[in-house]
């Protein structure tokens, strides 16, 4: 799947073969609708695609009002006519957050911008030196640093806290059983929250670490485990063994400093001239009277000892998601 900068305006491109395999122009127009696939929101219908001057190729400007304010998945249908046969085929493209930009790349390892420069690296180079180690980050730590809408499934312990498999930023609602007891989303997937229903009874607030919500009430005896005082007719609202979702955005408002700073080194390292053999696995290299020797723990995290001991903080281990 392709991938588009969250934020950011890019061109997407679009070839038209005739039945012949040939690339051929369309009859007339060709027409784009854009739908977000997390939400079902159509956000475009009837944009007019442009006819680039290679034949066959036509071309549209996604802006920045269908890549935000979070990470998605963006369906784009190209309707058109070719030898008068109606047609529309979709693809599907995935906005990120990139975990650090061209220019911090580029500024970090001290690449120039020019084909003439010595250190020159192009765009495409680092965008997906960037793209791989972005997703290098995510496998070590198994979390994801992006913003997106979302739900969270995790089952209750008796308690008045509720630990989720992901860190939160706000709550819009909470299912118990598949029964909605609070919707705080005045329009479900905004940044628009106001109080608007709640069978609940009480309030949710988020922990300050984000892994967690918790009953926000004066008047009771909050209890955050799962112990029952016999002397007071009093349970934990998140009830024991009831399954309950937590939908809202999920992730960062804004990547972590030194998320970024691992995303900058890590890139570097993929363009770095000795990227080609320790991607092969090759453990030691022998260059004339030179050799080089990696230890184990070159393959088993990011291939970067220093970037492997900022994320350990980062890292979820035996995280479970329902």
């Amino acid at each position: 799947m392709l991938e588009i900068h969250r934020g950011s305006t890019q061109n997407i491109e679009y070839f038209i073969y005739d039945k012949n395999g040939n690339l051929s122009n369309a009859d007339s127009s060709v027409l784009v609708n854009i739908v977000d696939t997390n939400s079902g929101t159509v956000l475009l219908t009837g944009g007019v695609a442009t006819n680039d001057p290679a034949l066959g190729l036509y071309t549209f400007n996604i802006t920045p009002t269908y890549t935000g304010p979070a990470d998605t998945v963006l369906r784009v249908d190209w309707n058109y006519s070719i030898n008068s046969s109606s047609t529309s085929q979709s693809q599907y493209y995935n906005v990120v957050t990139p975990y650090a930009t061209v220019s911090d790349v580029m500024t970090f390892n001290g690449y120039g911008g020019r084909p003439q420069d010595p250190n020159y690296k192009s765009e495409e180079q680092i965008v997906y030196a960037e793209q791989i180690a972005r997703m290098q980050i995510n496998n070590y730590t198994s979390q994801t640093f992006g913003k997106r809408y979302g739900s969270q499934e995790v089952f209750g312990i008796g308690s008045d806290a509720l630990e989720l498999t992901e860190r939160i930023l706000n709550i819009y609602k909470i299912y118990g059983n598949g029964t909605l007891i609070i919707d705080n989303s005045a329009t479900p997937g905004t940044d628009t929250v106001s109080a608007s229903y709640n069978i609940a009874n009480w309030q949710a607030e988020i922990t300050p670490t984000g892994k967690a919500i918790r009953v926000m009430n004066n008047q009771w005896d909050v209890r955050y485990d799962n112990q029952v005082d016999p002397t007071v007719l009093f349970y934990g609202q998140f009830r024991k063994n009831e399954r309950y979702a937590v939908e809202g955005y999920i992730g960062y408002d804004y990547v972590p400093q030194d998320i970024k700073l691992c995303t900058m080194i890590l890139a570097g390292d993929l363009l770095s001239q000795d990227a080609s053999w320790r991607n092969k696995y090759l453990t030691e290299v022998k260059l004339s009277e030179t050799s080089f020797k990696l230890g184990k723990g070159a393959f088993n995290g990011t291939g970067n000892v220093i970037v492997d001991s900022i994320l350990d903080s980062y890292r979820n281990i035996g995280i479970v998601l329902i």
